[in-house]
């Protein structure tokens, strides 16, 4: 028996596996899995998120004139487009002057609303807005 015969068929099957293993990797690369509540971003955040608490530390970062940046980069940098958008909805509209925050609310006077879209495009520079639209393309 000539040896390239002997190890034609190891060969072949071999080959046919690391086929189907590369073809398979491919596939399940490619599938969406954002609809989860948990992380698919590989960044550790693997339990499900309060988004109303979250929400809540976005508005106190921003509400009044002076908004906490850093504070804004802490709380999304373990969210998840998928987890952003339950952030969205909990943020819902809120009172918002795009000058000076809502500090004008404080004297009883009434401000039009705005999301979160809004409220992070006027309180962030225009790096940091693209920074997270960037991560959030459906969102913002």
């Amino acid at each position: 028996m000539d040896v390239s015969q002997k190890y034609k068929k190891p060969l072949l099957i071999t080959g046919g596996v690391l086929a189907v293993f590369i073809l398979y990797r491919v596939i399940v690369g490619k599938i969406d899995n954002s609809g989860s509540q948990y992380d698919t971003t590989g960044n550790g955040n693997s339990a499900p998120i309060d988004a109303q608490a979250i929400a809540e530390t976005l508005y106190n970062a921003m509400k009044i004139s002076g908004t906490d940046e850093q504070a804004i980069k802490n709380a999304l940098q373990p969210v998840n487009a998928t987890q952003f958008k339950q952030i969205v909805t909990a943020f819902g509209q809120r009172s918002y002057n795009k000058t000076m925050g809502n500090i004008y609310e404080y004297f009883g006077n009434t401000l039009n609303k705005y999301g979160l879209k809004e409220w992070l495009k006027n309180e962030l520079n225009a790096s940091e807005y693209e920074t997270l639209r960037l991560k959030y393309p459906t969102e913002l």
